[in-house]
């Protein structure tokens, strides 16, 4: 049963485990009585005791994404965001270990070397947010003035919506680049093979890997958790029907068409801002009609933004990876180009989702700017239907 607080446990179980992961040799940690490994078996057999926790939370939270309440479906990408990078994190470390056993060094230490991408300390922002302490739609403080008049009304009402409006493009594209230019070097076929894998069962791919230890085994295993996670933002269907549609913009970035201008094409920022406008100019709702859409376009920019930040630590966590050889990460190469096609469509379309994009909906989470301010002044619903 997926209630809130199942997945709750859930989240304290794999925190406590992961903790426990990090923690030095021997060193009690966790609320449940675990102790950091003395050893690198150790570490492997805490690192398998983790793998299946973490395939239930990832589940969770993809069952969370379906749910009615925009707020849930928002703070559970974050999660799955947050989720992860802290799966691409053990799998870093775990990797670094075997590669230690390999190279024969003396001892197990619980230094991290300089591929490492974690440390317990860093990793316990994820935590956090997995386990909902520092989670929430985040509250921008413009839209808090008094406003006493109409006319004051309506043009802060349109100054919010163009400023939000530009915001989220700018966002989506300064994001979406840094996703899609790392797979711009790529082929034709390569691209195409690349995006084959998106939405797929990868543990036959990784099965390929000439490197079996052990701990080579359960470092590629947090690798495909952390595919996992990433694949259920969207869902493995939609994952694939949005990662055919970033193929195409990425031959057109490769033709010399700018990012910000493909967008602009589905999001229509421009003419959203001058029929809203328009709508405000012309409206009759009442002052506190205003102030209700005033007050909540103000929050959209800032929610967009946590979830571009957390996207944006996954796509630094991914790089390390792109560096691995075939005999440790069987096509690791593609399948990291899958993961940055996937999250690069990610934040377009939930940029186009927040700014309710006439011409890519795909995604509807959220009510965006456009129905928020439609809601508000000419329904008056509150800019929740």
């Amino acid at each position: 049963m997926n209630t809130p607080d199942a997945s709750l446990e859930i989240a304290h179980n794999y925190a406590d485990k992961v903790r426990v992961l990090f923690a030095a040799s021997g060193e009690p940690t966790g609320e449940r009585g675990g102790r950091g490994p003395n050893s690198a078996q150790d570490l492997a057999q805490q690192a398998e005791s983790l793998s299946p926790v973490s395939a239930s939370l990832t589940s969770v939270l993809a069952v969370q994404q379906t749910n009615t309440d925009p707020t849930v479906r928002f703070q559970s990408s974050v999660k799955l965001l947050a989720k992860a990078l802290t799966d691409l994190e053990i799998s870093a470390y775990l990797y670094q270990t075997a590669q230690e056993e390999e190279d024969g060094l003396a001892g197990f230490e619980k230094q991290k070397g300089e591929r490492s991408i974690a440390d317990l300390g860093s990793i316990e922002e994820n935590l956090q947010i997995l386990l909902g302490v520092a989670v929430s739609s985040p509250i921008t403080e413009r839209g808090d003035r008094e406003i006493t008049d109409i006319s004051t009304a309506r043009i802060e009402l349109s100054n919010i919506v163009i400023d939000t409006l530009g915001l989220i493009l700018e966002r989506a594209t300064d994001t979406g680049e840094s996703a899609l230019t790392r797979v711009m070097s790529l082929g034709i076929t390569e691209l195409a093979q690349a995006v084959s894998f998106v939405g797929m069962d990868i543990a036959g791919l990784l099965g390929e890997s000439e490197k079996i230890t052990r701990l080579y085994n359960v470092f590629r295993a947090f690798f495909k958790r952390a595919y996992e996670s990433v694949m259920e933002l969207l869902g493995q269907e939609l994952s694939q029907t949005v990662a055919k549609q970033v193929l195409e913009w990425i031959q057109e970035l490769k033709s010399g068409t700018s990012l910000s201008e493909i967008l602009e094409r589905f999001y229509q920022t421009e003419k959203t801002a001058q029929d809203l406008q328009q709508l405000a100019n012309d409206n009759p709702a009442k002052l506190e009609q205003f102030i209700a859409a005033i007050q909540s376009v103000s929050k959209l920019d800032a929610t967009y933004r946590q979830q571009i930040n957390w996207a944006k630590k996954v796509l630094q966590g991914l790089r390390w990876f792109g560096t691995l050889s075939a005999a440790t990460l069987s096509q690791g190469d593609l399948l990291v180009a899958s993961l940055y096609i996937t999250l690069g469509g990610y934040v377009i379309l939930v940029g186009a989702d927040y700014v309710d994009s006439p011409k890519l909906t795909l995604l509807d989470c959220v009510p965006g700017v456009r129905r928020i301010v439609e809601n508000h002044l000419v329904t008056g619903d509150g800019g929740n239907s």
